[in-house]
């Protein structure tokens, strides 16, 4: 018979059991709460058997530490032990026989078995609609830096509800699968969107519900993206340890996928130069430029939130961005000038301006403000629509980095535009379009 101290027993020897598992990957008591978005004392207090989370916390801490499910099948094991000592048997009364005893109280009617085999071959899902919200979110994704974000929010909110009604349906495995795949997909998406529309909390809470959609649908591949997307939303709210963070697991969900280079290059190098670490940069930086070759994009440019490959032109970007926030030039003014033209042909706005940004920003640094002013001015203009939050604060790093030189008429049209397109519910200023 089962008792009490047994329980209570094998709820602390589960605790010690994560404990290990967590240093021998490396993690500390914070770090691995931020992974599974629980707080340090849970974890802590889980870890010495003072508190008992649900089954979520295991199933999230195995996805983390990457242990086959072991916590879990354990607190599977420790909860029917629960149910038996809460829970136990009442013996059948004595009577003519026990089949008809049996027959009654533990069988289920065969009409009902039937029920629910036909249940199996009616799903409120097919692939033809599984296709079409597939197709959806891959053209979004590949919109989400030509239109502005608020346009596309408004587009994604039907197939926002239309996901709700899915899950709440009947699927098959495969493609209750594939469902959480898009779902996942379409959550990161809209983290984005929100963090572009200054948003930050609604943000992170998209981008947490992305990685437990990619988690519940079981595809590695997407789990290192929606990590990636974490780890984008940390670094532009400023959270640079918590970015490094969730790059450095998307790493280790992404084995030889085509998200290696994403985190490494957007992930890893960006959070560590804002976070001083030079040599981390140049190793991340050298090791995303080592995998291009083994990912190649056929010449296309990818977008931030590509469901493929980094391409050339976004990781030489996103190296130029990491070493400008070290203060490092060298070779700096060949990467971006190569990446504007790149991103022009594309026409991916965000980046247009972006690449803008930082290269003005190396020929502030340089004395040459006018025509830093002039990049500055063009970038602002290439999104006076859209009001990307990352354009915002590029623009404001360029500001700071050419504050020392003085007063000068060009920068200051930099700093009044800036300005009017900051203020919140301000409209575009008249006459501002793109030249591309």
């Amino acid at each position: 018979m089962v008792d009490h101290d047994e329980i209570a027993a094998a709820r602390r020897a589960l605790g010690r059991h994560l404990a290990h598992l967590r240093k021998d990957a490396g993690h500390t008591q914070h770090g691995l709460a931020r992974l599974v978005q629980y707080g340090r004392s849970s974890v802590a207090n889980t870890e010495t058997g003072r508190q008992h989370p649900e089954r979520s916390f295991w199933f999230r801490c195995d996805a983390v530490l990457r242990t086959g499910g072991v916590l879990t099948a354990e607190y599977d094991r420790i909860a029917d032990l629960d149910y038996q000592h809460r829970y136990r048997p009442v013996p059948p009364p004595a009577g003519p026989g026990p089949a008809t005893y049996a027959a009654a109280v533990w069988w289920e009617h065969e009409e009902r078995i039937t029920a629910r085999r036909s249940a199996l071959t009616v799903t409120a899902d097919d692939d033809a609609r599984l296709a079409h919200l597939e197709h959806e979110v891959r053209q979004a994704i590949g919109d989400s830096e030509r239109l502005p974000p608020a346009t596309l929010v408004a587009r994604l909110r039907p197939l926002r509800v239309s996901v709700d009604q899915l899950m709440s349906a009947r699927q098959h495995p495969p493609q209750r699968a594939r469902l959480y795949t898009a779902a996942a997909h379409l959550s990161g998406l809209l983290a984005a969107l929100a963090l572009d529309l200054r948003a930050f909390p609604v943000a992170h809470a998209y981008a947490a519900e992305a990685f437990d959609l990619a988690h519940a649908a079981e595809q590695p591949d997407t789990q290192a993206w929606a990590r990636a997307t974490q780890s984008l939303v940390a670094y532009y709210t400023g959270k640079h340890r918590d970015a490094l963070a969730y790059a450095e697991d998307g790493l280790r969900h992404a084995g030889a996928g085509p998200h290696l280079i994403r985190l490494t290059i957007n992930g890893q190098a960006r959070a560590l130069a804002h976070l001083g670490d030079r040599r981390g940069v140049h190793q991340a930086v050298d090791r995303a430029f080592a995998l291009l070759p083994e990912h190649p994009t056929g010449g296309q440019v990818s977008t931030s939130l590509t469901l493929g490959p980094y391409c050339p032109t976004r990781a030489a970007a996103n190296a130029a961005t990491a070493y400008l926030v070290l203060g490092d030039t060298t070779g700096v003014v060949d990467q971006l000038t190569a990446a504007v033209a790149a991103f022009d042909a594309a026409q991916l706005r965000g980046p247009q301006a972006l690449s803008r940004l930082d290269l003005a920003t190396v020929h502030a640094r340089a004395g040459d403000l006018d025509h830093a002013a002039g990049l500055a001015l063009e970038a602002l203009s290439l999104t006076a629509e859209y009001r990307f939050e990352s354009v915002y604060q590029r623009a404001r790093r360029f500001l700071a980095a050419a504050r020392p030189f003085g007063p000068n008429p060009r920068l200051q049209e930099v700093a009044d535009l800036f300005t009017e397109l900051a203020r919140p519910g301000s409209a575009s200023p008249p006459g501002l379009r793109s030249r591309t």
